[in-house]
């Protein structure tokens, strides 16, 4: 029988909720999982992924880690800024984006998969300014391994603030704003982006709106 050797999976933000979906949907027998984030995390006991406590904003403590990966995924962002915790679009979405590219740019081997946005509401603008932003820069400068999916909201049981508005909206998906909010599931998402790293055709990677 012949031996497969395992994709290497890093994910930035594989902590955090969209991250967690992604670990759980990519199976241990075909990719050798890592997860990057600011905090240490004590993962369940069928949680097959290395968990990587570092700072994006200092290379030298995780271009080792990203530098033969098959793919580095960007699922580090907010949804809404919070002045309290001092996050906003620029700090928390787009900066950590940008630390991502600037040292893939100096390694040639790991493919970049960048977690954009298909719309939102008018309020959201700065939003997807921000996704805009780092779709513009990895497309200038990672022109030939950068990849971008375009969810909308994203939902599960497991976060109550958003599986609500999400099972709404996913039924309203027949009237055309709502489509083009794009709910998913957090299990039909995490199954795309296995899709994707296995090299295979996702919904998810083309957008279904124009930008404005």
């Amino acid at each position: 029988m012949q031996h497969l050797e395992k994709q290497k999976i890093v994910i930035a933000g594989g902590t955090g909720f969209v991250g967690q979906g992604i670990i759980k949907a990519l199976s241990p027998d075909l990719f050798d999982i890592h997860s990057l984030s600011r905090h240490g995390f004590k993962p369940g006991l069928i949680d097959h992924a290395t968990y990587h406590a570092v700072d994006l904003s200092q290379p030298d403590q995780w271009q080792h880690i990203a530098a033969n990966a098959d793919w580095v995924i960007d699922a580090v962002g907010i949804l809404l800024p919070n002045p309290i915790k001092k996050q906003n679009y620029h700090n928390s979405s787009y900066q950590p984006a940008k630390n991502i590219i600037d040292v893939l740019i100096r390694e040639p081997k790991p493919k970049f998969l960048f977690i954009s946005a298909n719309s939102g509401p008018f309020f959201m603008k700065p939003y997807l300014n921000a996704k805009y932003a780092v779709e513009k820069e990895m497309t200038e400068r990672l022109p030939n391994r950068s990849y971008s999916v375009y969810p909308g909201i994203i939902f599960d049981k497991a976060r109550k603030s958003s599986y609500i508005p999400g099972i709404i909206l996913a039924h309203l998906t027949w009237i055309n704003y709502f489509k083009q909010l794009r709910p998913v599931s957090r299990d039909f998402f995490a199954q795309e982006i296995c899709h994707i790293v296995l090299n295979k055709q996702s919904v998810l990677m083309h957008r279904t709106v124009h930008r404005e």
